[in-house]
Order: structure tokens, then sequence, then C-alpha cells
């Protein structure tokens, strides 16, 4: 939970609606003070472990499984979690760092239900091992090949959802379901996230303002005294873009389809110093000034989408991406790649773009449409019935999964 992207985003979202379907107690290895006191607001017991399990990369790692390894042996000794797994009519689990390590703890007659929502990054795919700018070729080829203790540990980790009949498996798109069935050989069924229409209102809040004016100061690489000085960009005079400066996520990517727009870009995603500095270097070379922010509150986040020319994103393989709804809910264009989840929500022309990677004539005509007042007027009531249409609620997905649970019971 720590690492506080979309999957965390989502389950955070999505918590106070099952609340009111399940009586629930949530455990997870690790966890902010800010996301403890959020979900016991709501009702709801924590349980997490006085020692915090932490998250250890590196090519030891990789090669030994050892973040698994430390993982399962975190979930072995939190007696709180055991005794909490004897307690639950059922379990639901999702996916993430450490997470698969859990099911081995849990009675295969227990109902148990898995979130899937991408396979570990770097086991099936090249693109997590290069370097955020596309470096590194070299990598992939000899890190799968020392992955095999690891891959076979995690791809163990999910034979027993294809062959226990109390245990079921929804991904979080049906791209993810693809992959689920591509990898590990099982079918699943689809369980969308969603968008709290009161946390991304069509209307800024009172705060936004002032949000947005001292938005600026938090960028990350960027000493104190340099942020109070320079203020933040004018309102449509950027793109926006959330996600980890990686590959993965097309960092470097997105400056290559924005040169030429006239438009800068605001990333809010952590990055190492050198990865921030190396980013803003790359766009600087091509005319495209970075700010990279992180850490942000609700309010500036969303002052920070609202205010942009658009949101867009060229992330490789993303499983849903949560971007796409929360731009459509604010009526802020979404401009993404035609890949992976984002066909699921974006309707190409009709509530937003999907663009092929590198056709930069046809990113340069959507970056023209999204400044559109017309366009976007049109784009932005047809997001709103793309969300209704799929029903992206968390009322919706809190149904859903009782749905699910309810079969499992069974």
């Amino acid at each position: 939970m720590t690492v506080y992207g979309g999957a965390a985003r989502d389950l955070l979202r999505n918590l106070p609606a099952l609340a009111e379907v399940f009586e629930v107690r949530f455990a997870c290895l690790n966890l902010r003070d800010s996301q403890r006191t959020l979900i016991e607001s709501m009702g709801i017991e924590v349980l997490c472990p006085e020692q915090q399990w932490q998250i250890r990369g590196g090519l030891l790692n990789e090669i030994n499984a050892g973040q698994e390894r430390s993982a399962e042996a975190a979930w072995r000794t939190f007696s709180a979690v055991h005794e909490a797994i004897e307690w639950a009519d059922a379990v639901h689990l999702t996916g993430g760092n450490g997470s698969m390590e859990f099911p081995q703890f849990v009675p295969a007659e227990k109902p148990l239900h898995l979130h899937f929502l991408e396979s570990k990054p770097g086991i099936h795919d090249d693109v997590s091992h290069l370097k955020p700018n596309g470096s590194g070729g070299w990598k992939p080829r000899l890190l799968h090949l020392l992955q095999g203790k690891q891959r076979r540990r995690v791809e163990a980790s999910f034979k027993p959802f294809g062959t226990n009949s109390k245990w079921g498996v929804s991904a979080n798109s049906a791209f993810s379901a693809s992959n689920l069935k591509r990898i590990y050989g099982i079918d699943g069924g689809v369980l969308y996230p969603s968008v709290d229409l009161s946390e991304f209102p069509r209307e800024a809040s009172s705060g936004e303002a002032a949000a947005f004016d001292s938005a600026g100061r938090e960028e990350e690489g960027v000493s104190q005294y340099a942020a109070e000085s320079r203020g933040f960009h004018l309102a449509g005079s950027y793109a926006f873009t959330i996600g980890r400066i990686s590959r993965f996520k097309g960092s470097h990517e997105t400056i290559d389809h924005l040169t030429g727009s006239g438009l800068d870009l605001v990333v809010v995603g952590a990055g190492s110093a050198s990865e921030i500095a190396v980013l803003k270097a790359y766009g600087k070379s091509r005319g495209v000034d970075v700010k990279v922010l992180n850490g942000l509150g609700s309010e500036t986040l969303r002052a920070i989408m609202r205010n942009a020319a658009a949101v867009i994103g060229l992330a490789h393989g993303e499983a849903f991406g949560l971007t796409p709804i929360e731009a459509m809910a604010l009526g802020v264009p979404p401009l993404f790649v035609d890949e992976g989840g984002y066909r699921e929500t974006v309707v190409d022309g009709v509530n937003g773009r999907l663009l092929k990677r590198g056709d930069m004539a046809s990113w340069s005509t959507a970056l023209d449409q999204a400044r559109n007042p017309d366009i976007r007027n049109e784009w932005a009531a047809a997001g709103l019935a793309r969300i209704e249409e799929l029903g992206l609620t968390p009322q919706n997905h809190a149904a859903r999964l009782k749905a699910i649970i309810d079969a499992l019971l069974v």
C-alpha cells in the first residue's frame, strides 16, 4: 500500500461501498499513516504488522526470489491475519507486491477471490527491464534467464486458482483477463475498477484554485526557493500524465509525442533524482518543459488535471488505467495510446482519442482537437456517458464483487 499507485487508489476508493455490503477487515503488510487514518474513519478494522514489510528490489532479489520469500515470511508470522482468515466467511485479495504469497495461508475450503491486476512486472515482459529512455535492450534476455526461480514461484502461486472451485479470479479488464489466460492458463472474469464522481466532480471545488497556484512548490527535484519563485503553468498550456518515470509508463515517449505541439508536460509520479534530471533534460532538448510532482493530495491532483489541455498516456500494456476515466469524470480530453486496457474505456473520436504509438501526425491533430472548446465539450459529455455505460462507480463495483463472492459461497 505504501507504493501509492492505481491499485491502492482504486482499493481505497471502493472500500466505503464495500463496507456497505460486507463486514470488512482490511489486512496488508505495509501502510501509510494517512491510509490507515482514512480506512479507520470508515469504521473498518486495519490489520498491519507493527514491523512493516519493506519491498526490496535489485538483481539479487530477482535471482533468488527474495521479495517473494520475505513477503511469505511476513504473512506467516502475522498472527492477526491468520485469525482474520478464520473469522472471515470469504477472502478478497487484491493483486500487488507480496500479495501472491498470501493464498498459501488460506484453507482450500475457504472461498477466496483474487482481483488480478497485472502480471508481476519484468517476469513475463521485456519493457520493465529497460531504462526510462528505452536503452538497455540487452537486459531483458539476460534477466529472464536469471529469473527462472522467481518466475516458477510466481506461476506456482496461481495454480490453485485453476483447480479449486472455491477460489476464483477476476481481472481488472478484458485485456488483463487475456494475459491471465495466456500466462497462467486461467479463465477469469472481469471486475472493472471505478471512479468516484464525488472525488472527481465536473465542477471545481472551492479550494482547487489555491491548490493549483501552489502546485509548483511541490515539484520533485527543485529546491524550495526555486519552486517558490517559479509558480506553475498557465491553465491549458500543458499536458498531464500519471505514472512512475519508467519505460513501462512511456515517460520519455510522452515528450516525443508532445514535441512541436507548444504544450509542456506535467508528470505526477515518482522517480529517482537522476531519472527526474534526465527526463527534464530530455524535455528541454525537445522544447518541452517538464515538471515532476509526487505525493499530491486529492484536491491538488484534481486541480492540475482539470487545468490541463489533455490527459495523455503512452504506457506499454497498461492493464486498465484509472487516469482516462478520472479525466472523463472531470471533463478533460483523454488521449491515449491504442493499446491495452485503454481500449475498454476510451472510444476513439467519441470521448477522446486512441492513437497509434509513433504516429506523430495523428497525435498532433489530437492535441489540436483537445484544445478546441466545442470538441472538448462533446468529449466531456460522452465521457460521463461512457462511465455510466460501463457502470464504473464504487457502488457497482461493490455489487459486482458481492455477486462473485456469493457464487463462491454456494
